[in-house]
């Protein structure tokens, strides 16, 4: 994509009317604050609300469970910096079933003296006939079985088998489309889902930890606090206030 260049974010529905026809596409402006100035039809009605008035000065913690919303948050610091994000592939948890998948990408957007005003995003998501694509193929089995499994004792050695791949090819696949090991996707799918337990519950912090597929209560703190640079006590205490680290 060409650098996005408006003279400011006002009258954005105008400039982006047309990714209303693109099926399947989500597409959003953010101002710098993080707060919609701008979502395609079928971005706002994801959300539930009939019109764009709706969804107008709310942030990903309005819309979004506090553990996507960071990540969320995450990436626009990065566009806001002049970074950009380039189809990302993401799995959405959905209601009784595994997750949605999708393609996403974010780019800056400029005035006309060159400085960032706000952010442009674009989520595709992958139905049947898109599934082909080489990310989506090469990990959806694994992802699918983490997202089924990360409660039990899942080693790379058993992803692999599950997945009737060998343990090299997998954790090159990991590296290759999602910068990390199976193991570090593995961990990460079991904190969002210990913190989202932490947050919506009181449920006491040791079951919260067995349940989600941690050997015991210290070795959950410890990986939560590296990753979220607060211990699990504290966070549930502040509901979420600090940022990950």
């Amino acid at each position: 994509m060409t650098k996005l260049v408006y003279p400011s974010l006002d009258g954005a529905e105008q400039h982006f009317a047309m990714l209303d026809l693109i099926p399947d596409t989500h597409a959003w402006i953010k101002d710098l604050h993080g707060c919609f100035v701008y979502g395609n039809r079928l971005f706002y009605e994801r959300f539930g609300f009939s019109s764009l008035r709706g969804l107008l000065g709310k942030t990903d913690y309005d819309l979004a469970p506090a553990s996507m919303a960071e990540k969320y948050c995450s990436d626009d610091a990065q566009v806001l910096k002049g970074g950009v994000v380039n189809d990302r592939l993401e799995m959405i948890p959905a209601e009784a079933q595994s997750g949605d998948w999708f393609l996403t990408s974010k780019w800056p957007i400029y005035n006309l003296e060159g400085h960032i005003i706000g952010s442009f995003g674009i989520s595709r998501h992958l139905n049947k006939t898109e599934g082909t694509a080489v990310p989506f193929h090469e990990l959806r089995a694994p992802i699918d079985y983490i997202y089924e499994h990360f409660a039990s004792n899942i080693s790379v050695e058993s992803l692999a088998r599950a997945c009737n791949i060998s343990v090299s090819a997998l954790e090159r696949r990991f590296r290759k489309h999602l910068k990390k090991t199976p193991h570090q996707y593995i961990n990460d799918i079991r904190l969002e889902n210990a913190r989202q337990v932490l947050r919506e519950t009181d449920k006491p912090i040791g079951t919260i930890a067995l349940e989600s597929g941690f050997a015991d209560h210290s070795h959950f703190t410890r990986a939560f606090s590296r990753k979220y640079g607060i211990a699990p006590s504290r966070d549930r205490r502040e509901g979420g206030s600090a940022q990950p680290g």
